[in-house]
């Protein structure tokens, strides 16, 4: 990837001529061909956070789990173990069904997760920012925000294995509205009594809510750069913290 192939938008944006120049991995992926021509667009703005993430979680699906998934769980979710092995499955922006009181009453459609991280055992959700804020609520329900949604259709979807629901960031800056949910949430009690009307099951599976940041997501490239055991495992670690250096989201430590 190189700057020659962007150029500035009205208001200042780098913008790619080709989604593809914003991409350091699977450029060429079929998922490309069946998504929606307002995503696309939106991967070639150097502002894109589906960018970012792609760039970085597409590297490390690249990689076996035991190089990077325990630092991951470490920064992530402290404390709980949740074991690295050949099982763990990432998945990009899957298509989730809501419960299905929600879906029945008409009031809401699928909802798009940026990155499933789940094994037999338990799920895994990260919701994805890089300069923007969640959503505060949807058309028909003015109260519920982007993360209270993700943790809803999430445990669903987890049925009775264990749900884990993480705000992925660049900083508090950038996504306050995001920030202060996930400090109201954490308190499991809280997403529980706000969902208990349309989810008699009480998500007893939701075990864990909790704060990410890309630096953090460095970190777990570093990590990963060193235990990977393949050369070219380590390559695609070392392409993605570069990328990110460039974006301003590493720390220096870990660069």
């Amino acid at each position: 990837m190189t700057t020659e192939s962007f150029v500035a938008s009205p208001s200042g944006v780098l913008v790619a001529g080709n989604f593809r120049d914003n991409l350091i991995i699977d450029r060429h992926d079929p998922a490309f061909a069946s998504m929606r021509a307002s995503k696309l667009k939106h991967l070639r703005s150097e502002n894109s956070e589906d960018a970012v993430t792609w760039n970085v979680f597409r590297s490390l699906r690249q990689i076996h789990p035991a190089a990077w998934f325990p630092s991951l769980a470490n920064v992530g979710l402290p404390g709980i173990p949740l074991v690295a092995d050949d099982s763990i499955i990432v998945e990009l922006w899957r298509y989730i069904v809501p419960p299905p009181s929600l879906l029945r009453l008409g009031d809401e459609g699928h909802s798009e997760i940026d990155v499933v991280i789940e094994s037999p055992a338990w799920v895994w959700f990260i919701e994805a920012k890089y300069r923007s804020d969640i959503s505060t609520g949807t058309t028909t329900r003015p109260s519920r925000d982007q993360v209270l949604r993700n943790i809803d259709v999430g445990s669903y979807y987890a049925g009775v294995r264990s749900f884990y629901f993480s705000l992925l960031v660049s900083s508090r800056q950038a996504s306050p509205l995001g920030c202060d949910a996930i400090e109201q949430y954490q308190d499991l009690s809280v997403p529980r009594k706000k969902l208990a009307e349309h989810r008699p099951d009480g998500l007893q599976n939701l075990q864990g809510i909790s704060l990410l940041t890309w630096s953090n997501l460095g970190y777990v490239l570093t990590v990963a750069r060193k235990n990977a055991r393949m050369s070219d495992e380590q390559g695609y670690a070392e392409r993605a913290i570069e990328w990110l250096a460039k974006k301003g989201l590493m720390d220096a430590e870990n660069s």
